[in-house]
């Protein structure tokens, strides 16, 4: 795998420098970078590591229908990609993840941009537009996974989007049809997304004090095909046990409308989602109702206690990487701390519709010893609902808590 990378690198550079006269400089951002002078071309090679140790506490009645709920250990990400610009208007990303002793397809795609009207083009296997915390990438989310809200989110998928930026990137939008692949690369089948979001900056200040106000909106319509759909929910630590289920052995299509926002002021930042999704049965379905809904939310504190804040893209709307005011070994600085506390809620029952219920409260400790590097330490408390079948096919209600904490040594670049 590294001659075969080294490979590619070098072909890359030789057939870039065939075709131009422009001198190439290299240079660490990061990341290895590399780049002509007229900046027709680039190329930055990099990945994440990310090591998560997690203790957990049952209470007596999740022990007794969750066994799976011990402590445990795991590589949650092990990435590398590449990414870069040919003739100046075509993009391209190659990333794969090799967590879990297998190798799973994550951002492949090219995309053209400065297109007239449309803007930008993007084709391949990437993230459906959906949800600033879904946006933000796993390098940086505040707390060490995503949060129950997450559940209602798309991940990657193979489709096309077309997006767009206008008055200074204070406004944008994005608008993608995309098919259901699972990270395999391939689907085939009747199913289809239609995702679209848009979100602007009411105020985004970086000069002084650091203000930004992000609103945001997304709506996604799934065409399921009468398909079987699914929902298992974990509390926010990636080990623990799926506690809450749903399974709709039928469904027509189901939307999910997402309301977003965020604010930053200097150290401190707030971040908050509610997604409501509406599930539409067809008329073989089994169950009372056509139409049943279901939700989710979540809010987000953070406080920077060494004066940083959190850094905002507003090309992507999401959250980016965060530099410390001395990182650890320059000048005897001590990188950056921050706090953050977050509550999240989700909801899977209407009426005959009994997948459960779930509340979590997660506090976290990062330590950001560089921009590269950072150590979190997270405690979850989650309170579930959830249901379980007797004999004769009647569902009853089980409460259940546990009690969780988990570390993440992480390396990107």
């Amino acid at each position: 795998m590294r001659k075969l990378l080294l490979a590619v690198f070098v072909l890359f550079l030789f057939s870039a420098n065939a075709q131009n006269d422009n001198k190439f400089t290299v240079k660490w951002k990061n990341g290895l970078n590399v780049e002509n002078s007229d900046k027709s071309y680039s190329f930055k090679f990099g990945g994440r590591i990310q090591y998560d140790v997690m203790f957990i506490s049952q209470s007596d009645t999740l022990n007794k229908y969750f066994p799976g709920g011990v402590n445990g250990t795991e590589f949650r990400r092990a990435r590398l990609y590449t990414k870069g610009t040919i003739y100046k208007n075509i993009k391209y990303k190659f990333q794969i993840d090799f967590a879990h002793g297998k190798v799973t397809l994550k951002d492949i795609y090219f995309q053209f941009t400065k297109i007239p009207a449309i803007g930008n083009l993007r084709l391949g296997h990437f993230k459906e537009p959906f949800g600033m915390e879904m946006m933000t990438s796993s390098n940086f989310i505040t707390l060490m996974e995503r949060p129950l809200a997450n559940q209602f989110d798309f991940d990657r998928a193979l489709g096309f989007m077309i997006y767009n930026h206008h008055f200074n990137k204070r406004f944008s939008w994005f608008a993608g049809y995309f098919y259901p692949d699972f990270n395999f690369g391939v689907y085939k089948g009747k199913k289809y997304n239609l995702t679209f979001r848009v979100l602007g900056q009411p105020v985004y200040k970086t000069s002084g004090k650091y203000i930004v106000l992000h609103i945001g909106a997304g709506y996604s319509y799934r065409y399921h095909d009468n398909k079987l759909l699914i929902y298992k929910t974990r509390p926010e630590a990636h080990l623990a046990p799926k506690y809450i289920n749903l399974e709709v052995n039928e469904l027509k299509n189901y939307s999910s409308f997402k309301g977003e926002l965020a604010f930053i002021y200097g150290p401190f930042s707030m971040e908050g989602e509610y997604t409501l999704v509406s599930l539409n049965m067809p008329e073989s379905s089994l169950y009372n109702k056509d139409k049943y809904f279901l939700n989710a939310y979540f809010v987000t504190v953070s406080w920077f206690l060494t004066g940083e804040h959190k850094n905002y893209s507003q090309s992507k709307g999401a959250f980016d990487r965060l530099s410390p005011k001395k990182n650890i070994g320059n000048n005897s600085g001590i990188g950056a701390v921050e706090l953050a506390l977050r509550y999240s809620n989700i909801d899977l029952v209407d009426e005959d519709i009994t997948g459960g219920k779930m509340g979590n409260i997660t506090a976290g400790l990062n330590w950001y010893l560089n921009p590269v590097t950072r150590i979190s330490f997270n405690y979850i408390y989650s309170d579930v609902d959830f249901y379980v079948k007797d004999q004769e096919s009647n569902f009853y209600c089980k409460t259940g808590k546990s009690n969780i904490f988990q570390m993440r040594f992480q390396l990107t670049f």
